[in-house]
């Protein structure tokens, strides 16, 4: 088990670190810390969740849980409608009107009525489909599989499989910039693989120094600065367009969840430990460690809403299996404790 870096420890028992050292060593004046509400909701259903998507402008919100995809209103977080047939479900992205997501265990893709959860249609896809999104520059629908080291593109407009393109390696989290790029977190090699959405092909690939397995990944399309976490306890921050890492800082145990608040210029590092990490940007390349915010353990990833600033997540009560010396193992959820996390500022 990784030991929380010191600063992260102090902050906690500060409780928001007015004078702390920033991304650049320096010491900067932080602004107070926030204070966050935390609600939890119950959502019927077995096992555990994964990703978790916002759809700021239809006001919905997906939750993948185990078998299912629940359909919340985002405002109300009241639900609409669930998407079943899953083996285990893992993302979300939408497409001409259309649902995509992805079925882990099931090695496809379940194409969705957001409206009412029906799945019209099956689209087969790599070993181990995990992380979707869909490129707003071309409208496809990009699905990166862990076994197979790949992503599958899917065209929305025929429901059918563009282009599979090689990796190489297990990608992870993945971002968008709008524009025609897409990055890829690479666990194995510890870089980020950038994507040309209209030649469909790797272009770069971004190392990473001293970063154990790069999971989550965010993206700040204003200052063009990506956000990878690596598994180590470090948050790397990235310039998008010369690859330069520009500047990094110490968060939780296993990161695995990433939100990004371009209007309060904030980030939320999901991590496994029990706690987030958040941090604000300060001025130019300048990011601090704001706060560690005390959560359930293994909520562990973030979708946020532009509109409310609420950011969401999702875990259950942990059952863990008897360990195996050498093997890492993951929790399984207690039965009917499954629940959506709600973070809010006071």
């Amino acid at each position: 088990m990784r030991l929380f870096p010191l600063f992260a420890v102090l902050c906690a028992a500060l409780a928001g670190c007015r004078s702390a050292p920033d991304s650049t060593g320096n010491a900067s004046e932080a602004a107070r810390a926030t204070s966050f509400q935390i609600d939890r909701i119950h959502l019927p259903g077995e096992g555990r969740g994964d990703y978790i998507l916002a759809d700021p402008d239809a006001r919905r919100l997906y939750v993948t849980h185990g078998p299912v995809v629940h359909i919340l209103d985002l405002d109300r977080l009241a639900p609409i409608a669930r998407v079943t047939g899953f083996k285990k479900a893992h993302g979300v992205a939408l497409s001409h009107g259309k649902g995509y997501a992805s079925d882990g265990d099931g090695n496809r893709v379940l194409v969705f009525d957001p409206v009412n959860g029906r799945v019209l249609k099956t689209i087969n896809a790599g070993g181990n489909p995990d992380s979707i999104l869909t490129d707003p520059a071309s409208s496809k629908v990009f699905v990166f599989n862990g076994a197979s080291k790949d992503a599958t593109v899917i065209d929305p407009a025929t429901d059918t499989i563009a282009k599979v393109i090689p990796i190489g390696d297990k990608p992870e989290f993945s971002q968008a910039d709008g524009k025609g790029r897409i990055w890829v977190n690479l666990e194995e090699s510890a870089a980020i693989a950038e994507i040309d959405t209209k030649s469909l092909t790797v272009v770069r690939r971004i190392a990473l120094p001293d970063c154990e397995g790069p999971a989550a990944l965010g993206f700040d399309p204003a200052k063009r600065r990506l956000f990878s976490t690596c598994g180590n306890g470090m948050l790397k921050v990235v310039d998008a367009d010369s690859g330069r890492v520009a500047a990094e800082l110490p968060v939780g145990e296993d990161p695995d969840g990433i939100a990004f608040d371009p209007e309060r210029e904030r980030l939320y590092v999901a991590n496994r430990d029990g706690g987030w990490t958040i941090v604000v940007r300060t001025g130019d390349d300048r990011y601090q460690v704001e706060q560690r915010l005390a959560i359930d353990a293994y909520a562990k990833t973030a979708a946020y809403d532009p509109k409310t600033h609420r950011v969401f997540s999702s875990t259950a009560d942990l059952v863990w299996p008897k360990a195996v010396p050498g093997k890492r193992l993951l929790p399984d959820a207690r039965p009917g404790s499954f629940r959506l996390i709600v973070v809010s500022e006071k």
